[in-house]
């Protein structure tokens, strides 16, 4: 059974606005288009499904005629199995549990224990700041501006909204008494939120969010050459990786050109609808499509990742992947890597990439991921990811000698779709003699390993060193049959033939393989053409200029790419380039020959005036508004004082209502507790607490409760008693108000400090 307390409308209506509230915020992180990524599944089950059900049980639970015991299981039960569920064994599922308890503290604490909630007061301020980032999101780019515009004047008003009647609902939580005076207060909180709206919409420029780009049209869209006298360019760039492999390139003396598109006719289809290789329309260019900062190379930036393996069409994407849901995923709350094992000889990475992709692309294995946020003044490059990951920045290779325990049980496992191999088994008779004779002749060089695992991958690396490696990549994973005619008979391929047949002959050795695709980032890729692109984009870019040029990398259609991983035991996943030890390819064929195109950042582009939103307007109107607001209050006190005394010279039953009014009102302005509607002048009399003797007297205290029950006894006699002489009542009305003068006199507090406080308290108008 639901106690009293929750039957009370009043509090059943105060926490359904509360929760409102609550889920007018989050929900608006949904739908605002600025967020290209707004909320992962932790996130999703935190704010939508643990911190609200944790309020409903506090509100419903608690008040129930149960034992505690039963109220902490039915409490505490769902919490732990919700937190476990979604983020396992980890730091996720501590932060979902805490977030769960917090969410039921508050609750219980506002609702049912008010005074140990004044913390309570600062739950508006957490919902507005969520609005206020929103209508920073709403900045971030032109294009964002125009799509939410509507929905950004509307954030805008929401934000007083929500701040004031949260505060309003948080008020009366904490102090329930005041339902004596609810609802001229609320009258008077609606008609001063009214007014500050009101003002608000007025103040607001209606164009405040658009940003109009007047542009010089330019028809011709032929890559114009760009010169290099006036750039800055560094003669040669600082080595940040290991020197490790990537894919192999062929030795030429041909110098690169850079050519420039100018923004205005710039299209994506320049660096995507073209294949990949540059090959399909006899474009022998590469296009940019990302800048990336980072202090070490090289670094493999995926977006897919392919682990399924099917019989006949070869792998496929890993179905309900983690990874491959966070490429376009939902973000607002930025997201934490859920994992609990560490891995040896990590490095704490940054990436910072301009990009013209929504999509996201970051190295294994993530571990933070801010927003997507359109970025301004950018050109196309509009797209602006921060990734940090936690990487392996050695060349795998080197664990050869290292010695590396075998998969656990639990591994096995945990890691069983990354090691099946369902072919026939003709098939695999064909693929594990393949392993055989290249496990072989790499133990005929005498070389020693510390583990099966290196062994094995060395020997199939070093085996493609008969393999031609070519530059025409479809982007496609290959079937079962495309790679046996690679592996036995053409010998010849671009990065998916390799990363694909190794990463098949990886799971016959027992070791989990899985192929990703994505960009390659590598000093190797970069040339004369590509550094003087960066000099020219980060000289127009603000964004590149917070990087040095050496830390900056051009990232070119060209430069997709496909490799594989392999799971090693206390190094997890790991990167490993299989072209590296390939033939490279020919000069013609080589993309380093090829020149480099990059966006021309318009630097005569002309805005149309934006009016910033007017902060200090908007405060100091709100300043006076809330200066007049306070003078008013003062009038009303004082004006009705003054109507009181004289309604209180009439004479009659309102001169009798008057003088009570104006002794409540004098009381009041002294600090003495408001008197409850519900109470009689006899009941409210004998609530009256006594005086503090260290402010009065004992004797002056004895005098004011005495005249206290005097005043009572004679204002409801007055009131209530039809007097048949006049004078009869005339005369206790004198008496009446002689007792208020002494209340006033004996109950008063002394001093320089409660004299400020009797004039400048509003405490009175509770009684309006």
């Amino acid at each position: 059974m639901i106690t009293a307390l929750i039957d009370n409308r009043r509090t059943i209506v105060l926490f359904v606005l509360r929760l409102f509230f609550y889920f007018s915020v989050i929900i608006l992180v949904l739908l605002h288009p600025g967020i290209a990524v707004s909320y992962d599944r932790i996130g999703i089950i935190q704010w939508f499904v643990i911190i609200p059900l944790q309020t409903l049980f506090a509100f419903i639970i608690i008040p129930m005629r149960k034992s505690l015991i039963f109220k902490s299981c039915f409490v505490m039960l769902p919490l732990i199995v919700l937190s476990i569920w979604t983020g396992g064994f980890s730091l996720a599922a501590f932060q979902l549990f805490f977030a769960g308890l917090i969410s039921f503290t508050a609750t219980l604490l506002l609702f049912y224990y008010p005074r140990w909630a004044k913390l309570s007061l600062l739950e508006p301020f957490f919902l507005a700041w969520i609005c206020l980032r929103l209508l920073i999101l709403s900045r971030s780019g032109e294009d964002i501006a125009g799509l939410s515009h509507g929905l950004t004047q509307f954030i805008l008003i929401w934000t007083a909204v929500i701040f004031l009647s949260h505060s309003v609902v948080v008020y009366f939580c904490l102090y329930p008494c005041s339902s004596s005076g609810a609802g001229k207060e609320t009258a008077l909180f609606l008609l001063s939120a009214g007014t500050v709206l009101f003002i608000t919409l007025i103040i607001l420029p209606a164009d405040f969010i658009r940003n109009t780009i007047i542009v010089n049209p330019r028809s011709n869209r032929i890559p114009q050459a760009i010169g290099s006298s006036d750039l800055d360019i560094p003669a040669d760039r600082e080595r940040r990786g290991s020197g490790r492999r990537t894919i192999p390139r062929y030795g030429s003396d041909y110098r690169p050109e850079l050519r420039g598109i100018s923004e205005h006719d710039w299209s994506d289809t320049d660096a995507l609808d073209r294949n990949r290789r540059g090959t399909g329309d006899g474009d022998s260019r590469q296009y940019t499509v990302m800048v990336v900062a980072s202090k070490y190379e090289p670094v493999y930036m995926g977006d897919t990742f392919w682990g399924q393996l099917d019989p006949i069409e070869g792998f496929l994407v890993t179905p309900n992947d983690t990874l491959n849901q966070l490429a376009t995923q939902r973000l607002f709350v930025s997201w934490f890597d859920t994992e609990t094992v560490f891995y040896q000889e990590r490095t704490r990475q940054e990436l910072f990439s301009l990009s013209i992709l929504p999509r996201k692309f970051f190295p294994y294995r993530p571990v933070s991921m801010d927003p997507t946020i359109l970025h301004e003044n950018a050109g196309p490059l509009r797209y602006l990811h921060q990734v940090v990951s936690n990487v392996f920045l050695k060349d795998p290779l080197e664990l050869y000698t290292v010695p590396l325990r075998e998969l656990n049980t639990a591994e096995k496992t945990r890691f069983s779709h990354y090691l099946e191999i369902p072919l026939e088994q003709s098939d695999r008779e064909l693929f594990e003699e393949y392993i055989r004779e290249a496990v072989n002749s790499w133990r005929e060089r005498g070389q020693e390993s510390g583990s099966v695992y290196m062994e094995t991958l060395a020997a199939l690396l070093i085996n493609f060193s008969d393999y031609q490696y070519t530059l025409n990549d479809s982007g496609n994973p290959l079937s079962i049959n495309h790679i046996k005619n690679f592996l036995f008979t053409d010998k010849e391929g671009d990065c998916v033939e390799f990363s694909n047949s190794i990463a098949l002959l990886g799971r016959f050795a027992g070791i989990p393989s899985r192929i990703v695709s994505g960009y390659l980032v590598a000093e190797s890729t970069q040339t004369i053409a590509h550094k003087r692109g960066l000099a020219v984009l980060r000289n127009s870019i603000p964004a590149l200029q917070q990087f040095r040029l050496d830390d900056l990398y051009l990232v070119t259609n060209l430069h997709g790419h496909s490799w594989v991983q392999f799971y090693i035991p206390d190094y997890g996943w790991l990167d490993f380039e299989a072209t590296a030890y390939a033939i490279p390819p020919v000069p013609s064929g080589d993309i380093n020959n090829w020149d480099v195109v990059i966006p021309l950042i318009d630097s005569e582009r002309v805005f149309s005036p934006v009016r910033a939103f007017p902060w200090h307007t908007v405060f100091r109107i709100i300043g006076i508004f809330a200066l007049l607001i306070v003078i008013l209050a003062y009038i009303i006190r004082y004006g009705r004082e003054i109507l009181l005394i004289y309604v209180s010279r009439c004479g009659g039953s309102s001169a009798v209502r008057a003088v009570y009014l104006l002794l409540l009102a004098r009381l009041a302005a002294d600090g003495k507790p408001i008197k409850p509607a519900s109470k009689t002048a006899l009941e409210y009399a004998e609530l009256f607490p006594k005086p503090n003797a260290i402010q009065v007297s004992i004797q002056q205290n004895e005098d004011a409760e005495k005249h206290l029950k005097n005043f009572a006894l004679l204002y409801t006699e007055l009131r209530w008693r039809e007097f048949n002489d006049l004078s009869e009542f005339n005369n206790k009305f004198i008496m009446l108000k002689q007792e208020y003068k002494k209340i006033l006199e004996t109950s008063r507090r002394r001093g320089m400090f409660w004299f400020i406080v009797r004039i400048f308290s509003l405490r009175g108008l509770a009684y309006l």
